[in-house]
């Protein structure tokens, strides 16, 4: 067992496949050395891993090129969308503009009533207050029931 068949039976946990056997032979040819050589086993590790990473890279690019066509399909409905639906668009926009001027409305009936309703509490106190200076000369009704 070499090298290579020990380090993929440890990492692994399988021999090595027909095609990982015969790249590991070609590159111990060009090297001029035997396949138990650690230098192949550490070229095949880089070969493998550059493999891996070029194949991720690879998907990655047709996901992204995936992602961006669909997206242009998405802008091109939007847009005719939109142009097929203008009157509808400037419908929405007059309810969005009613709704804020309606909100802006109601919010100042309800300042201006709690401002009136803030003047009256003060008349109102006045009152009381005018009516209590008018009867501090006479005592007050229920204090005579008693006698």
């Amino acid at each position: 067992m070499t090298n290579l068949e020990r380090f993929y039976r440890s990492v692994h946990g399988r021999d090595l496949q027909p095609w990982e056997r015969q790249l590991a032979v070609r590159i111990a040819a060009a090297l001029n050395t035997t396949t138990n050589d650690d230098f192949v086993v550490h070229l095949l590790l880089v070969y493998m891993s550059t493999n891996s990473i070029t194949n991720m890279y690879n998907e990655l690019v047709a996901a992204r090129n995936t992602l961006a066509e669909d997206n242009r399909y998405l802008i091109q409905t939007v847009t005719k969308d939109l142009r097929r639906n203008k009157l509808m668009t400037y419908g929405l926009i007059g309810a969005v503009a009613l709704a804020v001027i309606a909100g802006a409305w109601t919010l100042a009936t309800v300042v201006s009533l709690s401002n009136g309703a803030a003047a009256n509490e003060a008349r109102l106190a006045a009152a009381l207050e005018a009516c209590e200076q008018r009867n501090t000369g006479r005592p007050p009704r229920g204090l005579d029931l008693g006698r």
